[in-house]
């Protein structure tokens, strides 16, 4: 009998032994054919997330008196591997219930979503079902606002597939409840450290970035997450969502089944454009087979505007690309309705600017916290001719000054604003004003009675604007960076406009630079007292190709075939001081005059000369010209006593080729009070690059070797008032001359007087 109880025991240790060694060889396959999740933040976290299905609607209920608004956050989940920039579309159904669970409403929102970049830090990681990482879209959310839910005790949600590409939806519903706290700063500083630094994330950039709305509206409303009616896994499947903070939430959303947001769209009274910033050729499709008119702009308006040949692009139908194409500006118009989609054959990101404005009315106005003496730059846009109303208020809310804004309703040929059903919609051109406020102000409001779209952007008078100029492809300097004018303002109630769906974004689109035509005259000014060392240069700038052509006088040349020389030279009018500027080579050039110049001078000239120019027959784009050596980092002061030229243009060459210089132009002046249709900036700095369509060389013996940067304007406008004086400052040494803008040509003769270019 004993011996069978050992035997017994020894069996029974067997099969336990037995069983968790398949147990635990169990559980090491399972390890070994999970999916890892790889860790990208320590913000990462889990959400529980609620299945949508198209034949049983998920049911969450709320409080009606507590609850302000309900925001529905979703993520499709794909069933194969997508391209990240292709968009898929599904849609929402929600209806309203009441207390007695009856449908009040019934509505659909539709969404189109984008595969999540696997390298992005802020994207939505996965779902983990059954042992396999599924891949999750972009998240999607729309807001459900106080107006829809009055009387509604519950919110149902039903999938609608619109693309067999989607294996489900996964939601999550939050509910915005008031809370109740009087002193909100304190409230503020009371959250959990966790709690507001998850809040700063979600509403900002961090957490010194949070302005006093953000935090008002932080402690003020708390968002609660509901929970569905019934039982997880019988009434409705729940899952767990990894990601990463804050939600990457991508406005992809519309109300009606959309059209391709990328996409461009045209017509008879809409084209789009596109800036060429380096050479390169354009890829784009069509949605139809339609006429579209391709045509390029030169900025700088030195070459004329021609159309644009294309041929088709075998890799797709109704695909087509470009010829090759220079750095300009590329508009794109159709006689009809047309979508198009676009891209560079560089594989060069190309992105599409968009501007947000806030939408004013009668019953909402926009207010600004500013900075006292600072610019101010108001864009208006309105459907209708009217009025704005500007209210400049002090630090005690008091308002101490009062202007009006009239603008009128002119369509815009490029603009248009996406509406909810992703049609888009022509939109009125931008009505600028400019206000310099003094050191009192520290906020402004604008008011209006009919719906106007108001931008507001601000500057410190005193800051430089800093940008690059070059005639061709820039070339990046670490150490010079661009530096924007303008800086766009976020409204005090932005919320508000956001609630209201009052905030509008407007894509945008460069219209071709205007011809204007100028009938002034432009004149040298001497610089003698402040630079005495000059010199004499023959330069060769380029012209707008509009540019009317004038009547060419004896200081304006032309080259000259060497084995022509003499030829000419015994046609040369006897009545204007014919005059010969021959180069021997890069580093030596002089002039000579006909009359003190034998046969025998001629020949050896014809001879030995690189380069000969002639002033005497023919159309001359060669310019004779005094220029004036102005040393690195000595200030070069301008003044304006009485005389105020419309505009100063400042060109600047130097001996080396590669050299990049920097100029900077500092404008003293007094300007207008209150709002005008004009701004001059007082601190200029530019990043100067050589000119490959610009020639100069002195006329020297040694030294005459030039290059010639882009010329610089200064354009005085209408809002100086008085012009003090303009200073010149440049980080090398160069040669410059000063051209001064005036309506009539000047008496006085000098030779370098006739300078228009």
């Amino acid at each position: 009998m004993q011996f069978i109880k050992r035997l017994l025991k020894i069996l029974i240790l067997l099969l336990i032994l037995t069983g968790l060694s398949f147990a635990l060889f169990s559980f090491y396959l399972w390890i070994q054919s999970a999916e890892p999740i790889t860790s990208r933040s320590d913000e990462e976290t889990r959400s529980n997330v609620q299945w949508l299905s198209t034949e049983k609607p998920l049911i969450f209920s709320f409080s009606s008196t507590r609850t302000h608004s309900i925001r529905v956050l979703s993520n499709a989940i794909f069933s194969e591997p997508q391209d990240l920039d292709k968009p898929i579309n599904y849609a929402i159904e929600y209806a309203f219930l009441n207390e007695k669970k009856q449908v009040i409403s019934s509505h659909v929102y539709h969404h189109a979503s984008k595969l999540t970049p696997p390298d992005n830090e802020q994207q939505i990681k996965q779902i983990i079902e059954n042992r396999q990482a599924l891949q999750v879209s972009s998240g999607q959310s729309f807001y459900i606002s106080p107006e829809q839910l009055k009387n509604v005790t519950s919110v149902s949600l039903k999938l609608i597939s619109e693309d067999s590409q989607v294996m489900g939806v996964v939601v999550r519903v939050h509910a915005k409840t008031h809370n109740d706290n009087d002193d909100k700063y304190s409230a503020w500083l009371k959250l959990p450290l966790e709690r507001r630094e998850r809040s700063s994330a979600y509403h900002s950039i961090g957490v010194n970035a949070l302005s006093t709305t953000e935090i008002n509206n932080a402690v003020t409303y708390s968002w609660l997450k509901l929970a569905p009616q019934g039982i997880p896994g019988i009434d409705f499947k729940a899952d767990i969502l990894y990601e990463t903070l804050p939600y990457n939430v991508v406005t992809y959303d519309f109300a009606q089944q959309q059209l391709n947001l990328n996409d461009y769209y045209t017509d008879a009274t809409l084209c789009a454009s596109i800036e060429l910033k380096q050479p390169d050729s354009l890829i784009f499709s069509l949605d139809k087979s339609a006429e579209i008119n391709l045509t390029w702009y030169d900025l700088s308006q030195f070459i004329a505007p021609h159309t644009v040949l294309y041929r088709a692009n075998t890799a797709q139908p109704l695909s087509f690309i470009t010829e090759p194409l220079d750095i300009g500006l590329v508009t794109i118009c159709s006689t009809e309705p047309l979508l198009s989609n676009w891209s560079f054959s560089s594989l060069q990101p190309l992105t599409t600017a968009q501007d947000g404005y806030y939408q004013i009315s009668n019953l909402l106005n926009a207010r600004f916290t500013l900075e006292g003496s600072s610019d101010i730059n108001i864009d208006l846009r309105s459907s209708s001719r009217g009025h704005a109303t500007v209210i400049v208020y002090d630090q005690n809310n008091q308002p101490i000054d009062t202007f009006t804004i009239s603008y009128d309703d002119e369509l815009s040929e490029f603009d248009r604003v996406i509406l909810d059903s992703t049609q888009r919609e022509k939109i009125p051109k931008a009505n600028s004003f400019y206000l310099r406020l003094n050191e009192r102000a520290a906020a402004l409001v604008i008011t209006t009675e009919q719906p106007t779209l108001v931008r507001v952007k601000s500057r410190n008078s005193q800051f430089n604007y800093q940008r690059t100029v070059c005639h061709t492809k820039c070339i990046e300097d670490p150490n010079f960076h661009d530096i924007a004018a303008w800086y766009e303002q976020q409204a005090d109630n932005h919320y508000d406009f956001t609630e209201q769906d009052s905030y509008v974004n407007i894509r945008v689109f460069q219209e071709p630079p205007e011809i204007l035509i100028k009938d002034s005259f432009y004149q040298s000014r001497e610089l003698f007292k402040q630079l005495p060392i000059s010199n004499v240069a023959l330069v060769n700038s380029p012209t707008k190709y509009f540019t009317p052509v004038t009547e060419p006088s004896p200081y304006n040349f032309a080259p000259l075939q060497n084995k022509h020389l003499l030829q000419a030279a015994t046609n040369a009018p006897s009545t204007d001081p014919g005059s010969v500027v021959y180069q021997l080579n890069n580093k030596t050039a002089r002039e000579v005059n006909l009359v003190d110049t034998d046969f025998e001078q001629l020949a050896s000239i014809e001879k030995n000369a690189q380069h000969i120019y002639q002033n005497w027959q023919g159309q001359r784009p060669w310019l004779k010209q005094r220029l004036y050596k102005l040393t690195a980092n000595t200030p070069l002061k301008l003044a304006y006593p009485t005389q105020r030229p419309y505009s100063v243009v400042l060109k600047a060459y130097s001996h080396y080729a590669e050299q990049s210089i920097i100029l900077d132009i500092a404008q003293r002046a007094k300007y207008q009070s209150g709002l005008t249709h004009d701004y001059s900036i007082a601190n200029k700095r530019y990043g100067l690059q050589p000119s490959r369509l610009s020639d100069a060389f002195l006329i020297h013996p040694k030294d005459s070797q030039l290059f010639a940067y882009p010329a610089i304007t200064q354009q005085l406008n209408a809002d100086v008032r008085a012009l003090n004086s303009l200073t010149i400052t440049s980080n090398k040494t160069v040669w410059i001359a000063v051209l001064e803008e005036y309506a009539n040509e000047e008496v006085k003769i000098r030779w370098w007087n006739d300078d228009a270019s």
